[in-house]
């Protein structure tokens, strides 16, 4: 883990802040009810606000390519400018060091002056960068991608919550803001437009949805237990009106814009997370206030919260502003849920809302009795409501890369139409060889260092590490070449086992392949190893992966250091800028790729290690094979780079790369013995074997 303070995420204490700060600002203390801080200046005797500091992590904790949050130090003026913008905490594994951790700072240090007002565009790591009073065209990280998109992201809209919430709208604009949505080219903003709608039409659209009980309906849900009873109206008046709730998806701007006054909506937004939604529950009738406070018990969240068959995580929000929707009765007694991040609320899919009255009953009430009446809400016509309220920021960067992904997928179907048609490939040496060069160049060029498309082991680490954590694999979506590549690979598997990714799609493995032809070129020619040898060497890799694995569960802050034994991030995608020992690997790395065929790939990998694992999820052996192979011919086995074919002939497709050489040979009546020697004795028929999937 790199850090340019030394501070955990989201408890920056008041004495380092105020080390920061001072001489030229006084730290306040720390806002009820949000995790900001005032800052002032002293002019004589009196303090003047200048400001707010806070930790982007208590507002918007975006997740970057490690799928761990990057916490950043924001300051912030009334006006909505940033004072300061520095990196706390973070796990990117592209930045571990001081002089990567020093590159993100810098990036973080051109948003000083900026507001949240700004249209903000991230360029390549050498453009000269620009803004005005309305825009601002910012340097990036080389390589960095993801992860400056995160800080972006999550710089931008902390500090909006926070506007928000605190500054004066009449003077920053952000009332504007507010009202029109993201800043333009923002289209990651959460967009506030909206309609005005009185009480009865939010009803009427059944964007408030209700339930109604009665005394009887009460009173029978108690029915046989020892609470029954309670309630002495329920039996001369069984059909008189007892409690009536009412639902609202409050966070939806359509909805709470309507309900709330500004003030309120700017404390709901303050506390919103990107991931979550929040409900306005209220209830109004003759059980409402202190007569159905004494029947229920006092538990933190008297409701349910249940979709598609999980319950989801409830925390009431401390609200004290009003209720300003024209036509709101003002009897009604309101209540703020907020939906848990961790388990998050579809807000296009209908979901059962619970309400649980308890009745207390016994000498001293210490016993009660508990009964649940749901309510079933969909937001109505979902779509033209979410429209105009949110647009997750993969969606954006999806679209940004568009022309990015489709040469991605005609390369992908290239590939594909190339190993279904793999006899005919293979049919001639010329074509196979000049086939696989250029795509091999392809694979480097395009996908590794251009659309930074190296899949790694880190994928799988912060994968498992979110999962465990709690949290979704959401993170993953910021990098669509990635996605897809992992979705090809996880189709291929099943079809051709580990080779598709390690032979064709790899940049790394494509970077030692083409290094290894070039010094073959030259006359140096890579090293066969023994077999017994060769096949010990090759049990490396499963204990290299098994240890990253470990590290991951049984000491994370390892974990960050044991997947540098993956040289993909040096020589991909920081193109070797790098710190030297990361550098010095991964050449040593290319070098051992040049005395034994693409040794590392074989005997180190630990995604290929893992690949390789996922071998029993193959369904095909799709290699031809004949009863002669490997009795009497070892033509395939002799000239098998990566010494995959065992001498009985049978292929072991953990370990094959696919790259069609000895499919090419069974066919070639120049190489393959049993031609051959059809060839020579006239001889018509030649018999097949059929490997079976194993």
């Amino acid at each position: 883990m790199s850090a340019t303070l030394a501070a955990r995420a989201g408890t920056l204490a008041k004495a380092d802040l105020d080390k920061i700060f001072a001489p030229a600002l006084v730290v306040g203390e720390q806002n009820a009810g949000l995790p900001v801080r005032p800052l002032f200046a002293r002019e004589g005797a009196r303090l003047q606000l200048r400001g707010y500091v806070f930790e982007s992590i208590d507002f918007e904790p975006v997740r970057g390519y490690a799928g761990k949050p990057i916490n950043m130090l924001v300051a912030i003026d009334p006006a909505g400018r940033f004072l300061d913008v520095r990196v706390l905490d973070h796990h990117e594994p592209l930045f571990r060091s001081a002089a990567g951790t020093a590159l993100l700072s810098e990036f973080a240090h051109q948003y000083k002056g900026l507001t949240v007002n700004h249209s903000i565009e991230i360029f390549g790591p050498k453009s000269p960068g620009s803004r005005d009073e309305t825009s601002a065209r910012l340097h990036g990280v080389a390589a960095g991608t993801v992860t400056v998109k995160a800080m972006d992201l999550s710089i931008m809209e902390s500090a909006m919550s926070v506007a928000r919430a605190h500054l004066d709208a009449a003077e920053t604009g952000v009332s504007k803001l507010v009202a029109q949505g993201s800043a333009p080219g923002r289209s990651a903003r959460r967009v506030e437009r909206h309609t005005a709608m009185s009480w009865s039409e939010l009803v009427d659209k059944r964007l408030v949805q209700s339930i109604r009980l009665t005394r009887g309906q009460i009173e029978q849900s108690f029915a046989g237990t020892r609470a029954a009873g309670s309630d002495k109206l329920a039996a001369s008046a069984p059909n008189d009106a007892a409690i009536e709730f009412q639902v609202a998806l409050v966070s939806i701007p359509q909805i709470g814009r309507n309900l709330l006054d500004p003030a309120g909506w700017r404390q709901l937004s303050a506390n919103l997370r990107r991931a979550s939604q929040a409900l306005l529950v209220t209830e109004q009738g003759p059980l409402t206030g202190m007569a159905y406070e004494s029947q229920r018990a006092q538990a933190a969240v008297p409701f349910v919260l249940r979709q598609g068959g999980r319950e989801l995580g409830l925390r009431l929000m401390a609200y004290d502003k009003g209720l300003s929707v024209p036509g709101y009765p003002q009897e009604l007694k309101a209540h703020f849920l907020l939906i848990d991040s961790a388990t998050p609320l579809d807000a296009a899919a209908p979901f059962d809302l619970s309400f649980r009255l308890t009745r207390r009953y016994g000498q001293f009430s210490g016993q009660v009795a508990q009964a649940d009446f749901p309510l079933r809400y969909q937001l109505p016509d979902a779509a033209r409501w979410m429209a105009s309220s949110y647009e997750s920021p993969w969606v954006a960067n999806w679209r940004q890369r568009s022309v990015e992904i489709g040469i991605l997928c005609l390369g992908l179907a290239v590939l594909t139409v190339a190993l279904a048609r793999q006899k005919w490939l293979s049919a001639t040496q010329g074509r196979l060889q000049g086939f696989r060069v250029g795509y091999l160049l392809f694979t480097l060029g395009f996908i590794g260092w251009y659309a930074q498309g190296q899949l790694t082991i880190v994928n799988m680490t912060a994968s498992l590490e979110s999962l465990a954590a709690g949290r979704d694999l959401g993170f993953l979506l910021a990098d669509p070449i990635t996605v897809i590549l992992w979705g090809f690979v996880a189709v291929t598997l099943l079809v051709w086992g580990r080779g598709t990714f390690c032979g064709w799609l790899c940049p790394f493995g494509a970077l030692q392949e083409l290094i290894s032809l070039v010094a073959q070129r030259v006359g140096f020619r890579p090293r066969r190893l023994r077999t017994a040898l060769d096949a010990q060497l090759k049990w490396v890799k499963y204990a290299v992966l098994a240890t990253v694995m470990l590290t991951v569960f049984a000491a994370p802050p390892l974990a960050e250091s044991a997947v540098e034994v993956e040289p993909f991030k040096t020589a991909i995608s920081s193109y070797f800028q790098r710190d030297w020992p990361y550098v010095a690997w991964a050449l040593v790395c290319l070098a051992l790729g040049v005395m034994v065929y693409r040794g590392y790939c074989r005997y180190i990998c630990p995604l290929g290690a893992a690949l390789a694992a996922t071998d029993v999820l193959r369904r095909w052996a799709w290699i031809p094979r004949r009863e002669q192979c490997g009795t009497p011919c070892q033509s395939c086995r002799h000239r098998c780079e990566y010494q995959a074919i065992a001498p009985a002939g049978k292929v072991d497709y953990s370990e094959c790369f696919q790259c069609l050489d000895c499919v090419g040979i069974h066919q070639d009546v120049e190489r393959c013995l049993p031609l051959i020697q059809q060839r020579r004795d006239g001889q018509r028929v030649i018999k097949l074997a059929r490997e079976a999937a194993t």
